[in-house]
């Protein structure tokens, strides 16, 4: 899918990429080699894909604005990750080093700090002040989800409401941002931005409790370690459903069992509680309400691309 929707943008990818790689670039040699490791080790930069295909949904075509949009979007992207390396003490990420580990906690800062300067003087460059508070907005979300989640795990506390608050701040936000920017770049009417908007924070819960499944799932081969968060001592959709499923006396003493840090139990838990099952199911009505935000657009390449985009969240194996 994600080859497909490159071949699809294709010279406004391209334009991307080009973008993407002028913009890092430095007079510190160090700083040159770490930005080429980072970019050879990008995951489906997916947040860029989800701004261009806004703009050709609501216009079929991008503009040099909707291209830094989506630049600036993979770069704070980027930053955030380098950043939650250090916070997370986090040795590797898809597999490979993290620059925290290779270099230094202070290393992987600081290119994160660079990482988002150079997302900022992107947007500066060619895009208007509402594109700019999209993205100033976002990052207050990320601060203010991340935030939480630290006070929740402390706390062990955290209800479904609390779970949805933070994950729409930490993942849907930046979506949105994405999205948006790539829309209202080509012009689109309030009633296109209003719907663009809908799908990217379905589309970025679907897709956090997506990642939040699989950290549940050991048989999926897919090369991302699992069992993670609730080694932070995130309580995360499975976990959630589990408890609602369960009795308070066993809601109880898995709480307890997690607080003294004890999380061998967790799983069993969760799988003899079906909270897998209840994730899928809240996972997929967020899919439908994120398709159902498309039905303003007629039917396009981009629409199609963006629906096969959010219905493939819900494949267990994809």
């Amino acid at each position: 899918m994600v080859a497909e929707v490159k071949e699809f943008l294709g010279e406004d990818w391209k334009a991307f990429e080009k973008l993407f790689a002028e913009i890092l670039a430095s007079r510190i040699p160090i700083l040159n080699k770490v930005n080429d490791y980072l970019i050879g080790r990008s995951g489906k930069q997916l947040r860029p894909m989800l701004c261009l295909l806004a703009a050709r949904l609501c216009a079929g075509r991008c503009t040099d604005a909707s291209v830094r949009c989506a630049v600036a979007s993979e770069m704070i992207h980027t930053a955030t990750l380098l950043h939650d390396d250090v916070a997370d003490g986090s040795d590797t990420r898809r597999g490979a080093p993290t620059v925290s580990a290779l270099m230094s906690p202070t290393a992987s800062v600081l290119v994160g700090d660079y990482w988002l300067s150079r997302g900022v003087i992107t947007l500066i460059d060619a895009c208007e002040k509402e594109t700019l508070r999209y993205f100033s907005e976002c990052l207050g979300e990320l601060a203010e989800g991340e935030m939480f989640q630290i006070e929740k795990a402390e706390s062990l506390d955290t209800t479904l409401d609390d779970y949805i608050y933070i994950i729409a701040h930490k993942t849907s936000s930046l979506f949105r941002a994405a999205m948006k920017s790539g829309a209202r770049n080509v012009g689109c009417s309030a009633v296109q931005l209003e719907a663009v908007d809908s799908f990217a924070y379905h589309l970025g819960l679907a897709f956090q409790m997506r990642d939040d499944i699989l950290d549940y799932s050991p048989a999926l081969s897919i090369g991302k370690p699992t069992g993670q968060d609730i080694l932070e001592r995130k309580i995360t959709l499975p976990l959630l459903g589990a408890f609602a499923a369960a009795g308070a006396d066993a809601r109880a003493a898995v709480v307890a069992e997690i607080a003294a840090g004890r999380f061998e139990g967790v799983l069993p838990f969760v799988l003899e509680h079906g909270g897998i099952e209840y994730a899928q199911q809240v996972l997929e009505q967020q899919t439908s309400q994120a398709v159902a935000a498309l039905s303003v657009f007629p039917d396009s390449p981009a629409k199609r691309l963006l629906t096969a985009l959010a219905q493939g969240l819900c494949l267990r194996n994809c």
